[in-house]
């Protein structure tokens, strides 16, 4: 168990890190931004959040409306941000370890491990049966995570082990670039 905390709290510390560094990105974009807005024409601040300048052609467009753009899509989408940067969190320590799960209490022949449809999916059982003064008492526990695989990862790349403190260890064969994850 030492081992999975000491992970999560390298996580967490990267985790912290990366949004610190998405902020100070941020800002820097946001001055970019307001510099772009005053030499850009009249009618192109009008558009925004279009596509393209109202009154250019698309291939004829400055590009710092498409800069303008993006930073509307940005902010619309912070939830989308935030998920692309815990995958990259995930995969900044070891680009070739997809998943830690802790299998505890789980019998070895009771976790089955399936890769199928581009999807890793971990199941564990385990049933107990206990004879008391007041008749049979059954203990039933399960575990279920799926991990989709990485773009560039196919399912023969994938391997996993059980290690001797229960943690399985889901990895592939094949680098992933952790840039490819969120896409």
């Amino acid at each position: 168990m030492s081992m999975h905390c000491c992970l999560l709290e390298d996580a967490k510390c990267d985790l912290r890190q990366a949004e610190r560094e998405m902020r100070r990105q941020m800002k820097l974009m946001h001055s970019e931004v307001q510099q772009l807005c005053e030499e850009l024409p009249a009618p192109c601040l009008r558009r925004l959040a279009g596509r393209h300048c109202c009154l250019h052609q698309r291939d004829t467009c400055p590009w710092e409306c498409w800069t303008l753009t993006s930073r509307v899509d940005v902010e619309r989408e912070p939830a989308s941000m935030r998920k692309r940067l815990r995958r990259l969190c995930k995969c900044s320590h070891d680009h070739e370890l997809l998943a830690l799960i802790d299998v505890e209490g789980f019998d070895p022949n009771d976790v089955i491990v399936m890769v199928k449809d581009r999807k890793v999916k971990v199941l564990a059982e385990h049933e107990e049966e206990h004879t008391t003064a007041r008749g049979k008492e059954y203990n039933y526990r399960n575990i279920t995570k799926q991990i989709s695989l990485p773009l560039g990862v196919s399912e023969d790349e994938v391997t996993y082990s059980l290690g001797p403190d229960n943690i399985m260890k889901i990895e592939t064969t094949h680098n992933c670039c952790p840039c490819l994850l969120g896409r």
